[in-house]
């Protein structure tokens, strides 16, 4: 994803799809590592590229698993949503050992992104460009693509159509395990 800073905390975003939004936090670690188990475990959506995992995170099922193991929501991050310990958590379970924490929030073109490299729970990296990070976690570039496209992260564009119970974008994809949120969250925390 190729970027032109235009302002401050303002971005042009020129290699996407300029009338569509981007919108996402996920987790990205290295596929070897992946327990697949916990990820059903937990109802996560993920998403297999190259050797990498992306665990998509949708606010609601963050919200009922952090209730559910009495674990924190809050961001240990002023800019980076879910840079906080039941992401923490739930990244260990899965077996990352390093892994990236991004976030993407644009609509046609304009707009943000953000990562940070964790090991073991331990930022290595804060709050930086989503490519720096990848590069560091290891992705490797082929072609014209940078870390970011490498990834197919372009394809992900809002973490709730991977969660939706009915045409969830998931089911159409082989890569992909479709991610839901519990029946009693839905009901009573609303």
């Amino acid at each position: 994803m190729k970027t032109l800073d235009i302002f401050p905390n303002i971005t042009l975003f020129a290699n996407l799809k300029s009338t569509m939004g981007h919108h996402i936090d996920a987790i990205i670690g290295r596929k070897a590592e992946t327990n697949i188990d916990v990820i059903k475990k937990y109802q996560l959506a993920a998403a297999f590229e190259k050797e990498y995992t992306i665990i998509i995170l949708f606010d609601d099922s963050m919200y009922h698993w952090s209730h559910i193991l009495g674990c924190g929501i809050e961001s240990e991050s002023e800019n980076l949503n879910w840079a906080s310990p039941i992401v923490f958590q739930i990244a260990e379970e899965i077996g990352f050992e390093k892994y990236a924490i991004i976030q993407t929030n644009y609509f046609g073109g304009m707009g943000d992104q953000l990562a940070s490299l964790y090991e073991h729970g331990t930022c290595l990296l804060k709050e930086t460009e989503i490519n720096h990070v990848l590069k560091e976690l290891g992705v490797v570039t082929t072609g014209r693509n940078d870390e970011f496209d490498e990834l197919n992260l372009g394809e992900y564009r809002a973490a709730e159509y991977y969660y939706w119970d009915e045409n969830n974008f998931a089911d159409e994809r082989p890569n992909m395990i479709a991610g839901k949120v519990p029946e009693d969250y839905k009901y009573k925390f609303r």
